[in-house]
This record gives structure tokens, sequence and C-alpha cells, in this order.
């Protein structure tokens, strides 16, 4: 909450300005993937590991270039041992799915219309959907109550590093394409357990428009 307060408090000075004159393409998509550290206890015990692999769709409206309003589906998959009911011990499999689905708002310092690095920061409402595969037992299934989610993270403008090709594919969509490595925690309770966890991605951001750049691009005012 702190962080994306700073960065509001630093976008406020720029925004009046940039927006007479800068209009971020409107719509955006997001494919990315990492690791997955979840808060359920003894996760390691029973999967082997403290972490998982972890992959997530995002799309968003941008309201103006610093502010957007998107939604989120994750996506992990584990498997490891469970609980044999008959003395408690680890034996059989078990297989773990975990579907996060989040409502967010970002904070995006993107000042300019050839900006390298944009930092970025949200805060957001989440929820969990869950399948236990227990061999032997029945599958467990269901959602966790409304929790919530942050992120923090940066994006390297890939039409910066390229404009030559930037140049071209703008005449279609896609207008801008960023690289960018994001961090995020997510707290969602079901029956008092805490399905969420912290979680590092990689991904590509492709941001789309149907206006024309000259039809983006606002005169400064005089």
């Amino acid at each position: 909450m702190l962080l994306v307060a700073l960065l509001a408090l630093s976008a406020a000075p720029y925004a009046a300005a940039e927006d007479q004159r800068l209009q971020s393409p409107r719509w955006m998509i997001e494919l990315k993937g990492g690791q997955f550290e979840p808060d359920l206890q003894d996760y390691a015990t029973f999967y082997g590991d403290k972490r998982t692999d972890y992959f997530a769709l995002a799309f968003a409206y941008r309201r103006n270039h610093w502010l957007e309003f998107g939604g989120e589906l994750g996506y992990s998959r584990d498997r490891g041992s469970g609980l044999l009911p008959q003395n408690q011990q680890l034996g059989g499999s078990v297989t773990y799915t975990l579907m996060p689905l989040q409502a967010f708002v970002n904070l995006r310092g993107d000042f300019s219309e050839n900006q390298l690095f944009v930092p970025y920061a949200g805060i957001g409402i989440t929820t969990a959907l869950y399948q236990q595969e227990i061999e032997g037992q029945s599958d467990r299934t269901g959602h966790s109550d409304p929790g919530y989610s942050v992120r923090l993270g940066v994006a390297l403008s890939l039409n910066r590093l390229d404009p030559g090709t930037a140049s071209v594919a703008a005449r279609g969509p896609l207008k801008k394409t960023y690289l960018f490595l994001e961090a995020q925690q997510f707290s969602a309770e079901q029956d008092g357990t805490d399905l969420g966890g912290l979680i590092y991605m990689l991904g590509l951001r492709f941001e789309f428009d149907q206006r024309s750049d000259d039809a983006r691009v606002k005169p400064a005012a005089e």
C-alpha cells in the first residue's frame, strides 16, 4: 500500500502536463510466468519444494498513461505425496491445482512516449479456485474467500530498443511491447488456511489501440 501511494504521489506532478499531450494505447495483454512460493504450512514436506511453477494471463483497460484497471487469471499445478488416512503417514500421490483470480488497479510511472524503463505498482482483490486430487480419496475442490493482492514491477520498452521494427508494427493495432519483471503477494483464505503466497514472474506486455499514432498524441496546450 505504501509503495502504491508513493508512486501515485510521484506521478501527480507529471499527470496534468502529460495528459495534455500523451495518450497511451487503451488496452493491454500480459503473458507471464515464474515461481510461486505458497504460504501453506508444510508445503515443501508434501510437494518436495517450497516453490512451484506459476503462469498468468492479464488484461487491462488504460484510463490514461499512468492508471489502468484490469483482471488476471493465474495457474499453478504441483504433484507430491498425500497423507494415508489409516496412519497419517506420507504415501500415495496428490495433485494440487490453484487458479487465483484478481481484479486490480495499477499505477504506472509512464511519463513519456519513448521511456525506456517504466516502474509500476498495484493493488487488487483476489479469490482462488483450488483442487486436490488425492490417490484413494475423494477430490477436494472449492474456492477461497476474497482477499488482497499487491504487485510491484518494472517494464523495459522493446519499442525503444528496436524503434525500426516498432514503427512498422505500430501501423497496426499493436502499439507498444514491453519485457517486464514483477513480484506479487496475495492472500486468499479458505477455512482459516491461506492459499496465497509470493510470486516472481517474467513476462511480455502488449499494448493495443485502434487509433492512429497521430490521434493518440495530443498537442501540448499553449
